[in-house]
């Protein structure tokens, strides 16, 4: 008999999708197994990556030229309607300098963070690009397993893209967050995690940490850190504006200001003046920022996730050899940096 679990979801921040129409915001199934897949891997803690595609493939299922295998259980998405909007997000403003624009402006931190969903309109000032999904919308996520023995891993990659993740676009930067509604219940029973009733507690997580060396991919290995922190507050927009803040103040502490050689390595490209000044075309950040509701109020955490840097390149974006031990190195440093900000503005949970 086939088992099928059903997960009750609210959306807790804006989220940013669309579909096949890119005007209209849209949940699709492909893009929640797509970040399920992401943070299934997250769990992983081999080097051996060609087992670790077969292991993965045989989950959640492959294509191609050659032929693929089935997913190991289907996603379904349902909701009856989605309320959306343009409207500008609540202003929670910060100064800032800047060298071009000949002075220092306000800019308002969630659209610091939403940075690449508006574009600036005269008069207008930014502007959103299309419709974001608003918080309190809810919809059903169903899962049908048709393979027994890959129930609780998936089961355990969802329960931790329901901790950490978001879905739709910026959502390392906090957007796209969601709570499951009824959590006890589908991860009451769940094996190798923490209590289920504490989830974002020391030993919670300690229970997710394997104790491994870095990983080619964002894992939680040896160094994975997590940051709380100390406000609690009773909206979403002041809750990621508190650590948004507290995250490029981390950002910007690596190097004088129009200095890049630190911060390329937090997140890639970096372009100022339409000049490249990232080594690497693109690499993701290592920081998920992420807004817990609690009852009516709303907690922030910053989780790190450790991995090699450019792991399978030969070459940087400009044709130079990538020396593999210098840039891991350097990579190490620079987030024991930003971790070392992050721990002293923050509480630390790991």
């Amino acid at each position: 008999m086939l088992k099928t679990v059903n997960f009750q979801i609210e959306i807790i921040t804006p989220m940013f999708l669309s579909g096949a129409d890119q005007r209209k915001a849209e949940l699709r199934a492909p893009s929640i197994k797509g970040l399920l897949r992401f943070w299934w891997r997250a769990l992983q803690s081999t080097s051996k990556i060609d087992e670790l595609i077969q292991r993965e493939n045989d989950i959640f299922g492959s294509g191609g030229e050659n032929g693929g295998g089935g997913s190991s259980f289907s996603l379904r998405v349902a909701y009856e309607h989605l309320e959306t909007s343009k409207e500008k997000f609540p202003k929670h403003n910060i100064m800032v300098t800047s060298k071009s624009k000949g002075g220092t402006f306000s800019v308002n931190i969630l659209e610091y963070l939403a940075y690449g969903t508006y574009e600036y309109k005269k008069g207008e000032g930014n502007v959103f690009l299309r419709d974001w999904i608003k918080p309190g919308n809810k919809f059903h996520i169903g899962m049908t397993f048709f393979k027994e023995k890959h129930i609780n891993e998936v089961l355990k990659s969802m329960y931790v893209f329901s901790l950490f993740g978001g879905i739709g676009s910026r959502n390392r930067n906090g957007f796209g967050g969601f709570t499951i509604l009824n959590f006890d219940e589908v991860f009451g029973s769940l094996s190798g995690i923490g209590s289920s009733k504490d989830a974002y507690s020391r030993d919670s997580i300690v229970s997710l940490v394997k104790k491994a060396e870095n990983q080619p991919f964002m894992s939680f290995t040896q160094g994975t850190k997590l940051f709380r922190s100390k406000i609690i507050h009773n909206t979403w927009d002041s809750a990621l504006a508190d650590i948004g803040k507290i995250y490029r103040s981390a950002r910007e502490s690596l190097e004088s200001k129009h200095s890049y050689e630190k911060r390329q390595y937090i997140g890639a490209p970096i372009i100022v003046n339409k000049k490249e000044k990232s080594f690497l075309d693109r690499h993701s950040k290592p920081y998920f920022l992420r807004i817990v509701r609690k009852g009516s109020q709303y907690h922030s955490y910053i989780l790190y996730l450790p991995s090699q840097y450019a792991a399978g390149l030969d070459e940087d974006q400009f044709g130079k050899p990538i020396n593999h031990a210098q840039v891991n190195d350097n990579f190490i440093k620079i987030c024991d940096e930003m971790n070392g900000y992050l721990s002293k503005n923050m509480e630390t949970v790991l």
